[in-house]
């Protein structure tokens, strides 16, 4: 802490919004030191001799050297849910804690991913493109649109958001299996899902619906011989990361009709987006197909979440400041 106060490192710029923040430290001297930084290094020489980081925007790998440079620093606090690119091991060893906002997006979550579903079976954008060009035509309908009632949805992973999925898709009659090594067959049971190895999920599915983190052990788990496993008339949805997919071997899988069509909101390589006009290009292997549907990881938003997760991550910064603990640190630096 300096003579005057706390600083607080805000990883949006200066042309953000503040309010939230301001308001949750309002009884307290705190400086809210506005950060935009592009690459490891800036976030390094920008963030230097502050008490705590609200990052808003992960514009760039929180990596053992930044954190090293950030010596003073109590918390680093993620405004969302995933925090592989925060070197967790390096934060404590030097004693500062990580901690995420994990519970802001969840129905906004399942609800995207029951949008993608949806479109995906009704063929939605063939239908809109058409007529927004003026053509009345009914006969784009294909042979592989289904009724959702009957269908079977897997989901890999069986967290919060893989239950509302659940929950919201069983509400349109489709049966539900589920893989996932940390939730009992009876607390799966109690939902109405029967649990299944992965193997058996991605055989049995007509929908695939993917729910982990981002680890080493899971990266890359969507590869050809997964798709190979499922039904040329399955669907892929991925609404957690991109590194969990191997892209070229989906784009693959499609091209082989090994499955048949595709909804994504996360890339493995995806642009650091500073709300620049124009905006970053993006580039995937799956761009400009009629068999996938892609949005720029925005399953999260809504206008309610993004101000829960702004005020929940300056909360938890508020009550390290104050000598307590953040209710979702995700290490032990003590």
């Amino acid at each position: 802490m300096s003579d005057t106060g706390f600083t607080v490192g805000l990883t949006a710029g200066s042309a953000f919004d503040r309010s939230i923040e301001e308001a949750v430290f309002a009884d307290l001297d705190v400086t809210l030191r506005p950060v935009d930084a592009r690459s490891s290094a800036e976030l390094s020489e920008r963030l230097a001799g502050v008490d705590a980081v609200i990052d808003r925007l992960l514009s760039a790998p929180y990596t053992a050297e930044v954190l090293d440079a950030l010596d003073r620093c109590r918390i680093v606090v993620r405004c969302g849910i995933g925090v592989d690119e925060i070197d967790v091991e390096a934060s404590t060893r030097n004693g500062t804690y990580v901690a995420n906002v994990p519970s802001y997006c969840e129905d906004e979550v399942s609800d995207h991913t029951l949008m993608l579903i949806l479109a995906l079976e009704r063929d939605l954008l063939r239908y809109a493109e058409e007529t927004r060009a003026g053509r009345w035509n009914r006969r784009t309908t294909t042979a592989e649109v289904y009724r959702l009632r009957g269908r079977t949805l897997g989901l890999v992973g069986f967290g919060t958001i893989a239950r509302l999925v659940a929950e919201k898709a069983r509400g349109f009659g489709m049966d539900v299996v589920a893989v996932d090594p940390y939730v009992e067959a009876d607390a799966m049971a109690d939902r109405g899902v029967e649990k299944r190895d992965f193997e058996e999920v991605l055989e049995a599915a007509d929908v695939v619906s993917v729910h982990v983190p981002l680890t080493d052990d899971t990266r890359g788990t969507f590869d050809a011989d997964a798709f190979a496993r499922m039904k040329p008339s399955a669907l892929f949805v991925n609404v957690a990361r991109g590194g969990l997919v191997v892209e070229e071997d989906l784009a693959a899988a499609l091209d082989a009709g090994e499955i048949r069509g595709a909804g994504l909101d996360v890339f493995p390589d995806e642009p650091a987006d500073h709300f620049d006009d124009p905006p970053p290009p993006f580039e995937s292997p799956l761009r400009g197909r009629d068999d996938a549907i892609l949005t720029p990881h925005v399953a999260w938003y809504s206008r309610e979440a993004s101000d829960e997760k702004r005020r929940k991550g300056a909360e938890e910064v508020r009550r390290v400041l104050l000598g307590g603990e953040p209710k979702n640190a995700v290490n032990d630096p003590t």
